[in-house]
């Protein structure tokens, strides 16, 4: 039987899974049924004569025959796209800045990892993200776009849904070993929290820890998600966080899994008179794709 040949569409699909870190992930970036990807990947797998991929809890990692391919298919991607650009022509190039702002935590633990996505589809665009733990008015141009966790009201923008934030509590091992592990809500009384600060206490999170904890212990509190994370790290207590930016953190595990704190539902939000602009529409493409990761 003949050793399958290398072909860029499954150095494609590896590049899609690459930057989702799932399956299913890759198969909704690229509009496929996620058993096309695993069978395109097992195809890649058996040209090489190696794996690419290791499965993990949180979705797959690369292995070091996958790192080796990376920057390979990397550099073809980046090939493949600049003969695109100059067949089109020069006036296809999407240029100029795009202001955007999410939280802390969406632009630390998520948009970050993927910028290099967007660096390498248009070159010739500047990001400018705001991180704010305001809520920027895009009706007064304060900036372009916004990923907001709550639905915005404003007839002038466009919004629409692209996940949800899921929530759970955690606590890093240190923490536990030190301070034992909760068996029962019950015992949340006896432990300390890392939090939002009190002004932020309407969050949904926030309302349903006070239903838990009558008087929680606060040994943190912020007004930004990323502080709170790194508190929680390094042991400064238990964190309703949110599961994805959790399972980026490998000293953080979940306790009393078998809570919910409310999920959030995150919005991806843009003046009605801004959406159809080049380079507005070039960030918003990148978004939708990258907000996936949330379902993933």
């Amino acid at each position: 039987m003949a050793k399958p040949t290398l072909s860029w569409d499954d150095l494609r699909i590896f590049l899609a899974v690459q930057r989702r870190s799932s399956h299913g992930g890759a198969a909704r970036l690229l509009g496929v049924d996620p058993s096309t990807v695993g069978r395109r990947i097992a195809v890649l797998e058996a040209a090489l004569g190696a794996r690419v991929f290791d499965r993990t809890p949180t979705g797959v990692t690369l292995t070091a025959e996958g790192g080796a391919l990376l920057s390979r298919a990397t550099r073809m991607e980046e090939e493949a796209l600049a003969l695109e650009r100059e067949l089109a022509g020069a006036d296809a190039r999407v240029t100029g800045t795009a202001r955007l702002t999410a939280s802390d935590g969406l632009v630390h633990y998520l948009l970050l990892p993927a910028l290099d996505e967007l660096r390498r589809t248009h070159p010739g665009l500047t990001l400018d993200l705001r991180p704010e733990a305001r809520s920027l008015d895009l009706a007064r141009r304060e900036a372009d776009i916004a990923i907001r966790l709550v639905r915005p009201r404003s007839s002038s923008l466009v919004a629409r849904r692209c996940g949800r934030l899921r929530q759970g509590l955690y606590a890093s091992q240190s923490y536990l070993a030190r301070r034992g592990t909760p068996r029962s809500p019950a015992d949340l009384e006896h432990h300390d929290f890392v939090g939002f600060d009190a002004s932020l206490d309407d969050l949904p999170q926030a309302k349903w820890l006070g239903r838990m904890v009558r008087e929680p212990r606060w040994t943190l509190r912020a007004s930004t998600t990323t502080p709170q994370v790194l508190a929680c790290v390094q042991g400064a207590g238990l964190a309703v966080l949110s599961t994805f930016i959790a399972a980026r953190e490998p000293r953080l595990v979940p306790v009393l899994a078998s809570l919910h704190p409310p999920d959030r539902e995150v919005w991806l939000v843009v003046h009605q008179d801004l959406r159809k602009t080049a380079r507005i529409a070039a960030v918003l493409e990148w978004l939708r794709g990258t907000l996936q990761q949330l379902e993933g």
